[in-house]
């Protein structure tokens, strides 16, 4: 599969490689725009190692591209609209930083509560958590914006609809919320750590997830 992005008459020098096979050290050749070359010697599929596949996350040639990609790959791609959906967001908040500093803390929060719970979608919690500062016609312009696979709008919309609404769900909803939980204490104490007495009796009460609860001590809790 060829990039359909490239355009050959501005290659240069390198426009042609030679890369090693890790499987069998076969040497294979690779043209710039080649997202994937098969190994004469043992024939495993091996991804260019050249190739920036960033940039799947806003050309319009992706799908395309992206279709004779492995799997692992094709997370990563998911994982980069994050990004896109962040600078989307600022655009949109314009000069309002207070709603931005929350939607980034959220995130922030969320992320790091994430890596202590199993089963978590960071694109999904990352992607809701930012949305948050928008309403549901300018989540949805945002998601046009960066052309965002369907299935991933679909598991953010949900996401979003769930928090709102309070009820329980799946671990990216739990995360979410105790996120939310986290924000709103961290507004409420204005920079000022809680006591350990506090926060058992008050927010410890209220957080579904355990790393919830660390993240919480993390960043309230006085030491």
């Amino acid at each position: 599969m060829k990039c359909p992005g490239q355009d050959t008459q501005y290659w240069g020098y390198g426009a042609i490689f030679e890369a090693d096979c890790p499987d069998c050290g076969a040497t294979v050749e690779f043209f710039k725009d080649d997202t994937m070359r098969t190994c004469k010697g043992c024939g495993k599929r091996l991804v260019n190692p050249k190739l920036d596949f960033g940039c799947a996350s806003y050309c319009q040639f992706a799908d395309a591209c992206l279709g004779s990609l492995p799997p692992e790959l094709l997370a990563e791609k998911r994982n980069l609209i994050k990004d896109r959906v962040a600078v989307e967001v600022k655009k949109r908040c314009g000069k309002d930083f207070a709603k931005i500093g929350r939607a980034a803390r959220l995130a922030g929060h969320a992320e790091q509560i994430a890596t202590r719970e199993a089963g978590a979608d960071l694109a999904v919690l990352l992607c809701g958590a930012y949305l948050t500062a928008l309403s549901r016609q300018e989540a949805g312009e945002v998601f046009a914006a960066i052309a965002a696979p369907e299935g991933l709008v679909t598991e953010v919309t949900s996401l979003l609809e769930g928090l709102s609404s309070g009820e329980e769900g799946d671990v990216n909803r739990a995360i979410l919320q105790d996120a939310c939980h986290i924000a709103d204490e961290e507004d409420r104490c204005g920079g000022e750590p809680l006591g350990e007495a506090a926060f058992m009796e008050g927010l410890a009460l209220r957080l579904k997830t355990a790393g919830a609860a660390h993240e919480a001590r993390r960043v309230l809790v006085r030491p």
